[in-house]
């Protein structure tokens, strides 16, 4: 039996390192600078303190075991960090296993009863951005189905024995239009059952193109179908988004954005902000990307991308979105310019929606794995 997991640490309180150190080591990182952060690692303590927040932290520890394999970084390393990402690593490679045989009992299962399924985010990102189902952190199964097939998507998990851990305020139906995926669980596996990339004020994603361009990968011993590379470029940049309005970024994404761009050299950005456009999520993409080239230096890796996103985030500007939870409003404040709507919409849409959304995912309201399906028999 697998051991219940607790809610994971908040990626900024207490690390004793600031963003701007945090991103400054992923920066030389993703520009392959490793001579030179190892030098710094070697004099200045705050290319360590950011360091081991990043490894700490932000879920990179399986990306970097591969990483630094032969890199001069790694003897620089402090010995805890070395240690932590080895347990890291180690980790990741339990929750890989589990996670794909997770995979073939759940697709099986939804492929039974007629329930069409794209495998999105941790697991196939492993494979397709980094080359193996180890090489990135993540804690869960994640799953989208389209929004007419949720319920027959929840009685199928639930038939495999999963359990729904997000708690529901009022009625299922209606939560499911403020949120976009629930959680679930079982002794071996979490699952996200997802059916929209995002529920923000005004966005509007079109789930059906999304299975319409879908491609297949082989995962394990299974054939599934994934976002297209356009599509999970996408879902990265809106996850990024509504991450840094919960004051909860993780870096891990910012290295999941760097590989989607490196693998879509030729992207055309004007039909891509033109197809975000009709869904809402123009200026969302574009203030995400600025944020992402400016805090980590790499306009010059990427130059078609800056010359049509407009001006770099200001250095000042980048702290106050990616900082600790104490500073949450902050971040609030810099999003709410990018949403389709008025502010006062916004504002009327967040405060009818909160209490769906803290239902549906705050830590104090999840029901425990065992109490929930002591519940149902």
């Amino acid at each position: 039996m697998r051991p219940r997991q607790s809610h994971p640490p908040h990626p900024w309180s207490g690390t004793g390192a600031s963003p701007s150190e945090v991103c400054s080591v992923l920066a030389q990182l993703l520009r392959d600078e490793d001579g030179d952060l190892a030098r710094s690692l070697g004099s200045n303590q705050a290319a360590v303190r950011g360091m081991d927040a990043l490894v700490a932290r932000h879920k990179v520890g399986p990306y970097l075991k591969q990483r630094l394999a032969r890199s001069p970084v790694l003897p620089a390393l402090l010995s805890e960090t070395r240690a932590r990402i080895e347990a890291a690593a180690e980790r990741q490679k339990g929750m890989a296993a589990r996670s794909l045989a997770a995979l073939e009992d759940v697709g099986a299962a939804l492929d039974g009863a007629g329930v069409p399924f794209l495998l999105v985010k941790g697991l196939e990102m492993a494979q397709r951005l980094f080359g193996g189902v180890t090489h990135r952190g993540f804690w869960d199964l994640d799953v989208l189905v389209r929004e007419g097939d949720r319920e027959r998507a929840s009685r199928v998990l639930e038939s495999r024995g999963f359990t729904r851990v997000s708690s529901v305020f009022l009625s299922e139906r209606l939560a499911a239009t403020f949120v976009h995926a629930f959680d679930f669980a079982r002794e071996d596996c979490s699952l996200d059952l997802h059916w929209s990339l995002s529920r923000l004020p005004g966005v509007r994603p079109d789930t059906e193109g999304l299975f319409a361009r879908a491609e297949w990968i082989r995962l394990g011993g299974r054939r599934v179908r994934v976002l297209a590379l356009e599509d999970e470029l996408h879902f990265v940049l809106i996850s990024v988004f509504a991450d840094i309005q919960r004051g909860a970024l993780r870096l891990q994404s910012f290295v999941d954005l760097f590989a989607l761009l490196r693998d879509q050299p030729d992207l055309d950005w004007s039909g891509f902000f033109d197809r975000r456009r009709a869904e809402g999520t123009d200026r969302v993409c574009r203030a995400i990307l600025r944020l992402f080239l400016s805090a980590l230096g790499l306009e010059g890796r990427f130059k078609a991308l800056r010359e049509v996103i407009g001006p770099r985030t200001p250095a000042e500007a980048i702290d106050s979105v990616v900082e600790p939870s104490t500073l949450e409003w902050r971040a609030k404040r810099w999003a709410s310019g990018y949403l389709p709507v008025s502010p006062a919409f916004a504002l009327a849409w967040w405060s009818v929606s909160l209490p769906f959304r803290v239902a549906g995912s705050h830590p104090r309201f999840r029901r425990r794995v065992q109490d929930a399906a002591a519940s149902r028999s």
